[in-house]
């Protein structure tokens, strides 16, 4: 099942404060099949547009334009979660990682019964302890509550329950922020095989270690943005290594660029990463 944002405006309203525009005559696309990152600097509306497709944006949002899910089309204020179509489609259709992943879970339940809940609910043919080992969890995690859970651990338990009901549609808002190297190549890993499937996959991600394989994560991008050379170069050299291995393992399909709550530019991958727009170019600016 494909999702489509079709000239979507969302403005928030803010105490006080006439509303913010977050996103601005927005269209993406996310076909069925394919794994589409979504990039740009903190705060530019990538979170927002997770929200949209998901129907969760927040209270008091005055809204036009169009999300649609496969059939399911949602006009204007209908995309803000005023419509009890949106109760069908989560979860069932379209599943959420979300970004505050240690968050989502309910504290005073362990994470095996909250698991089992959602599993039963959704109809999912995996038990708790297969969806573990699919997001490379150790099923013992299972006993234990939600302020037991590590950062990476909640991260990939919200994973988890978000595969839970084998969405068609699945919108990660990053989702290996607070994982190692070779946690969040498994991890993207699997996303990739999730798209494979048959499934759109939206990945958000602003964390530039993810993008280039470092530090805190593996992500699948071949490029470096300009502003992160420096510090690179402070940490004495460029990890050529993670686009090999990236090369090996398969990154996004396509690639959507957002500064400022608008589109930049979107497009297969390869096109995006050599794009002459000004903007886009510097952002992914190669490493030599």
């Amino acid at each position: 099942m494909s999702a489509r944002l079709d000239g979507l405006t969302v403005d928030v309203a803010v105490r006080r404060r006439e509303p913010v525009r977050v996103l601005d005559d927005v269209t993406l696309d996310l076909p069925a099949g394919a794994m589409t990152a979504l990039v740009g600097e903190s705060g530019c509306g990538k979170s927002m547009v997770a929200a949209a497709l998901c129907g969760l944006l927040p209270p008091g949002s005055s809204v036009t334009g169009r999300v649609s899910l496969g059939d399911d089309d949602f006009l204007d204020d209908e995309v803000a979660g005023r419509d009890p179509r949106w109760r069908t489609l989560r979860g069932r259709r379209v599943g959420l990682v979300p970004q505050s992943a240690a968050t989502s879970f309910t504290p005073v339940r362990t994470l095996g019964s909250q698991l089992d809940e959602v599993i039963s609910g959704l109809g999912g043919t995996r038990d708790a302890v297969e969806l573990c080992r699919a997001v490379h969890l150790d099923p013992d995690a299972l006993r234990l509550y939600p302020h037991e859970l590590s950062g990476g651990m909640a991260q990939r338990a919200a994973i988890a329950a978000a595969i839970a009901g084998d969405p068609a549609i699945l919108v990660a808002d990053e989702p290996t922020s607070a994982l190692d190297p070779d946690l969040a190549a498994a991890i993207w890993g699997l996303l990739a095989d999730t798209a494979r499937r048959g499934a759109a996959v939206l990945v958000i991600t602003h964390d530039v270690d993810t993008m280039v394989g470092g530090r805190r994560g593996v992500g699948g991008f071949d490029a470096v943005p300009r502003f992160a050379r420096d510090r690179l170069s402070r940490q004495g050299a460029v990890p050529r290594f993670a686009r090999d291995r990236l090369s090996r393992q398969g990154g996004a399909d396509r690639v959507a660029v957002m500064r400022a709550g608008r589109i930049v530019e979107e497009g297969p991958a390869a096109e995006v990463l050599r794009s002459s727009e000004p903007y886009v170019a510097e952002f992914f600016e190669p490493v030599s």
